[in-house]
């Protein structure tokens, strides 16, 4: 185990998240029961003075967790000097790679329920009848069990990783001839392969923001789509793809370019060399699930006196992914001339 204060932090953070979701999750679930139940005004008023303590204490253990994906990976960072051959935090995860792995692909998935639901909150807030508490309640019991699992699993990685651990670094993997995120591409596209990968990608990215303004351009969202839950689903699957389509592009093409290191394809070093990086990614990774969650809202908000709100709670949301989205491929195309 290597114990300085972000690992302290991370170990300390997972104990406290992990029996508060035990806790919370039993409870909200106890309790969703009981308001599925509940057939009298006074009943549920009941139900919501009880259920104050449990979304106090929740909401403040998923925005703990909202932080815990950056300071997971500060954490990997911190560790680069301890492990012998590690240069970027890739080689770190190379310690415990099975459950590195699973955490890395555990993390973004959490902080878009978490993110989902405090829309949810949000908007069930603003209301005088708590039509989506409910809903709450099921949902943060969902979440729950993914931030128990998170949690426990950060609490092993931080054990099992020791100092003085011999691994491969980053060159080994991500610069060979015959990575997959190379062959697939050049089967496509033949040996041009980077040339083409750019392209298609500004050309997604800019029809993603493009739709996005498509739809807000509509100034009655409710009156305008009938059938706008279907445009939804679609914006989220379409901005699903362009997120796989802008990893890929960093790793053959943006990435080696920015880091003015043609033939290393390591994002971990990216964010290493180039600080500013993380910024572009955080836009990037918060103007995609913004698309996502105007689709959760509009799946789980649609109900009661929450219908009459959704119209601009949704505009808000997709104002947001409109901003997020153009900023994060500005950033990029600023790198992109400067290099």
């Amino acid at each position: 185990m290597i114990l300085n204060a972000l690992s302290i932090t991370l170990i300390f953070i997972g104990a406290l998240c992990a029996l508060l979701a035990f806790w919370g999750g039993i409870s909200s679930f106890f309790l969703y029961q009981k308001w599925r139940r509940s057939s009298t005004p006074e009943e549920r008023t009941s139900l919501e003075d009880r259920s104050y303590l449990i979304l106090l204490i929740m909401v403040i253990v998923l925005l703990i967790r909202l932080i815990n994906w950056p300071l997971f990976y500060g954490t990997l960072q911190s560790f680069i000097h301890d492990i012998e051959g590690a240069m970027c935090i890739f080689g770190v995860t190379q310690v415990r790679p099975g459950l590195t792995r699973f955490l890395e692909f555990l993390k973004p998935i959490i902080f878009f329920l978490i993110g989902g639901w405090f829309i949810l909150h949000i908007l069930d807030r603003a209301t005088k009848t708590s039509p989506l508490m409910g809903r709450k309640l099921l949902l943060l019991s969902l979440i729950s069990i993914f931030v128990l699992i998170d949690s426990i699993g950060d609490i092993l990685l931080m054990i099992e990783i020791a100092p003085g651990t011999l691994v491969s670094c980053c060159t080994t993997v991500t610069d060979i001839s015959n990575r997959p995120t190379r062959t697939t591409p050049e089967s496509l596209f033949g040996p041009q392969y980077a040339q083409s990968l750019k392209i298609i990608y500004f050309a997604s990215h800019l029809l993603l923001v493009g739709m996005v303004g498509f739809v807000l351009k509509f100034k009655k969202l409710e009156k305008t789509f009938s059938w706008r839950r279907g445009i939804f689903a679609f914006l989220f699957l379409f901005a699903f793809a362009n997120g796989i389509l802008f990893v890929l592009s960093q790793i053959e093409v943006f990435a080696p370019a920015m880091m003015h290191l043609p033939f290393h394809h390591c994002l971990y070093c990216l964010w290493q060399y180039v600080p500013d990086s993380i910024v572009m990614y955080l836009l990037f990774i918060l103007g995609t699930f913004s698309v996502g969650w105007g689709f959760t809202t509009e799946l789980f908000g649609k109900i009661g006196e929450a219908s009459d709100l959704l119209p601009n709670y949704l505009r808000k949301i997709y104002w947001f992914a409109f901003f997020f989205l153009s900023a994060s491929l500005l950033i990029l195309i600023i790198h992109w001339l400067a290099d």
